[in-house]
């Protein structure tokens, strides 16, 4: 697969929204798919004429299609066609509650149902001859359940500080994922709503970047601020009981079925990462198949948002990729 390379620098960004990367997000195919019960799902994609290559996205919680479009622009510009979807309940996708900011989910697996969807309906007809799955946070859990639950087309995956343990603060992460677990079924058992915000979240809030635990590029955190008052459809807000109370119970069938993982894979960790746990991405890593393909690189100074960071990080991040990716033809039919 070929390499990429950043087309743009974050002090750019502000400028060149407007003057390309709008512009290229506009020449998308837009469309609406039903996903598991019927849920409208959003996706978008790029068809390069005679691409061999394709780029599918699975993003993280709270995010929308839009936030990628420089990460996007550089793939398109290595030869790659790309495709992303909003996941349910956020994004330009359905929303699952009255409330539009409620970070909701009835079934984790419903995610890793719809993105199969999207896969079968809108990426494979396109005809590509390979297919690279980029990942980031929950839309790491996501994909990680899709490659293993459903027959795919993926030939590597990238993973980008994926949610396979959550930051808990003192508390160990196993104690504090049996608490919330075990409250959350008393609460059910008591005819307690757990589509409740979870304590301490709460709906949309714009953040100064002083308050931020996701970048230390302020630039790009700015541009991403412009975007949700730009696309207010998109802004969503914390997690409810349930969201949570799936996350726990996906992120533990994902550690427990790590053995059988079985894609060649690229894990990007973010060395200061205050959302997710690193000890957690080790473990599952550590109990990869000793055979397969896989390269780990965490990135010294990276917040959670690896691709919304600044550029020396940006870059740590693209050497990487494409070290995986030249080492990738040898294991790549």
């Amino acid at each position: 697969m070929p390499p990429i390379k950043a087309s743009l620098g974050e002090t750019q960004l502000p400028l060149q929204w407007p003057q390309q990367l709008q512009p290229l997000w506009q020449r998308f195919v837009h469309g609406d798919l039903p996903g598991k019960g019927q849920t409208r799902l959003h996706y978008s994609y790029y068809l390069v004429e005679s691409a061999r290559h394709a780029l599918v996205l699975s993003t993280g919680r709270v995010e929308m299609s839009v936030k990628y479009i420089e990460l996007m622009q550089d793939f398109i510009a290595a030869g790659y066609s790309v495709f992303i979807l909003d996941h349910r309940g956020q994004g330009l996708s359905e929303r699952l509650q009255p409330d539009l900011h409620l970070g909701y989910v009835a079934d984790f697996c419903d995610y890793a149902d719809d993105f199969d969807t999207f896969v079968r309906q809108v990426v494979q007809p396109c005809g590509h001859q390979q297919h690279l799955l980029l990942a980031h946070s929950m839309g790491a859990a996501i994909a990680c359940q899709y490659l293993q639950r459903y027959r795919h087309p993926f030939n590597a995956a990238i993973f980008c500080s994926p949610m396979f343990g959550i930051r808990t603060g003192a508390l160990p992460t196993a104690l504090t994922s049996r608490l919330v677990s075990g409250y959350s079924w008393l609460r059910s058992k008591l005819n307690v709503t757990n589509l409740q915000y979870f304590p301490g979240q709460t709906p949309y809030s714009d953040l100064p970047f002083s308050d931020n635990h996701l970048t230390h590029s302020e630039y790009r955190y700015q541009w991403l601020r412009k975007l949700y008052q730009q696309y207010p459809a998109t802004q969503l807000g914390g997690v409810s009981w349930a969201w949570l109370t799936e996350a726990i119970r996906a992120i533990k069938w994902i550690q427990q079925h790590a053995h059988e993982f079985n894609v060649p894979l690229l894990m990007l960790q973010a060395a200061e990462d205050k959302i997710v746990c690193n000890k957690a991405q080790l473990r599952w890593f550590n109990r990869l198949p000793l055979p397969l393909y896989k390269q780990r690189e965490q990135l010294s100074g990276a917040n959670h948002e690896i691709w919304m960071e600044q550029d020396s990080i940006r870059q740590q991040a693209i050497a990487a990729v494409n070290q995986f990716l030249a080492g990738l033809a040898d294991h790549v039919d």
